[in-house]
């Protein structure tokens, strides 16, 4: 048993025999997860037939290995160094996955062990309809490489080792490269890596995750504890998110997220959520949305930086696809080559493949349903160095984005921020050094800027910012 499990094991008995002390946060901004309940049963990996050359496929071993857990009642499964390829498999309540140094689980780099047509052959013929069942090519989306039926208790994810989801073939027949070909071009759906839906309490605690063919680590739930994970894909991978949570009780901390797309994408509804102390490098920062009909409310993000990330603090929906999203605090953040340091959009539209992610102004006739509401966030002691612009707020005309405020932020950038469609919007002890404009432009906001109130629409076009 290596000290590190010896330590996770040790803190999971502490944890069952009194409750963890509380985060030092602020009253208001106590957020914490309550651990998994995990046994001390330790299952090897190898004595389920597996072999870790990367050649044998393991994914009965996994499946073997994962349901004599599940009949003990919990434990721990040991993956020793060495690498081993698997397709799917699922895991159990009262379990802990443990990668020792050394260890990877990886995924198949062809399609052919997949079972999947390889996409540079034409499709297969159509089967002969059959009685009760439509006729298909059956391209069919691959289920993720690690996953839980809903309803899970008391998970893990720890060690050292690494999670690798051979995404390099899936990213080449994507939706997303199909988009650079004439119509028509095969599209091969893309597997997520870790989805774990209806989960309670959940801890992934030291492990690598990479090359996922879409997202990395999915989770949805309650009490979700992420902490000392290291996730890494190429830039220019296809929605290869880091960590897509959704829920309440979820902490976020001491991560390394450096991918091609969302670093952090809060989906589909959540509160009590706490992300620190994280470092964004490529990915598009740490978001809210677009999905918000959920709604999300006391979100606290704190002591994270951004380095070359393409956005950084990031709130977005879009009518029919909104909710109420409020009460959500950013403190001591630190960005450096971001290209839009704060992005809050409620006319988000960047999944249409065109220039601009922001959609029509104007609402069409009737369309009343699921309209974005965005109100209560508070940034305190940002600081921003070599940025195109500053940030923009877009608001919707018919449901101003209010009570937006910004207390000591310091920003180097090449345009200032734009406020549309907006009002209650504050600066406090801003300091902003514009190269080009005015440091801020208004088109239907209303601003308090270090004490001048200002609104209406002055200081530029709002192009610029799109």
């Amino acid at each position: 048993m290596t000290n590190r499990l010896s330590r996770f094991v040790s803190g999971l008995a502490l944890m069952v025999a009194a409750p963890a002390p509380p985060l030092a946060f602020a009253a208001q901004d106590e957020i914490t997860a309550a651990p998994p309940v995990i046994p001390d049963a330790r299952f090897n990996l190898l004595d389920y037939g597996a072999v870790g050359d990367g050649k044998t496929l393991n994914t009965e071993a996994f499946k073997k290995a994962v349901a004599a857990i599940a009949k003990a009642g919990g434990g721990h499964l040991i993956v020793p160094a060495g690498t081993f390829k698997t397709l799917p498999f699922t895991l159990a309540s009262h379990m802990d996955l443990h990668l020792e140094p050394g260890a990877i689980i990886k995924a198949p780099a062809t399609f052919k062990e997949y079972g999947i047509p390889d996409p540079n052959l034409p499709p297969p013929a159509p089967p002969t309809p059959q009685a009760g069942g439509p006729a298909g090519s059956g391209r069919t989306r691959v289920p993720p490489m690690i996953s839980c039926p809903a309803g899970t208790t008391d998970l893990a994810i720890t060690g050292s080792g690494t999670i690798d989801g051979s995404g390099a073939m899936f990213w080449m027949w994507s939706d997303k490269a199909a988009r650079r070909y004439p119509p028509g071009r095969t599209v091969v759906p893309r597997p997520m890596l870790i989805v774990l839906n209806g989960v309670t309490r959940l801890h992934v605690d030291g492990v690598t995750l990479t090359n996922s063919p879409a997202f990395h680590l999915a989770p949805q739930g309650q009490d979700i504890l992420i902490e000392n994970v290291r996730i890494v894909a190429p830039s220019d991978s296809p929605n290869t998110d880091a960590i897509d949570p959704g829920g309440q009780r979820i902490v976020i901390r001491n991560c390394e997220l450096d991918i091609g797309d969302d670093n952090v994408a809060l989906k589909n509804g959540g509160r009590d959520i706490l992300i620190e102390d994280l470092t964004c490098l490529h990915g598009h920062g740490i978001s809210i949305g677009s999905a918000t009909r959920g709604g999300f409310s006391h979100v606290v993000v704190r002591r994270c930086t951004f380095n070359g990330t393409d956005n950084g603090l990031r709130i977005k929906s879009f009518r029919g696809g909104g909710g109420e999203v409020h009460d959500i605090r950013f403190s001591d953040i630190v960005m450096k080559n971001v290209r839009r340091p704060v992005d809050v959009n409620m006319l988000y539209n960047g999944n249409a493949g065109l220039a601009t992610d922001v959609g029509p102004r104007q609402a069409e006739p009737g369309q009343t349903e699921y309209i974005p509401n965005f109100h209560d966030f508070h940034v305190t002691n940002l600081t921003v160095t070599r940025s195109p612009v500053a940030g923009r707020i877009i608001g919707l005309p018919e449901q101003l984005a209010n009570a937006i405020t910004f207390t000591n932020v310091k920003v180097q950038s090449t345009r200032g921020f734009l406020v549309q469609d907006a009002r209650d919007i504050l600066f406090d002890n801003a300091q902003f050094d514009v190269a080009v404009g005015e440091p801020l432009v208004l088109d239907n906001g209303s601003v308090k800027w270090n004490g001048k109130q200002m609104s209406g629409k002055s200081g530029g076009s709002p192009e610029p910012f799109y």
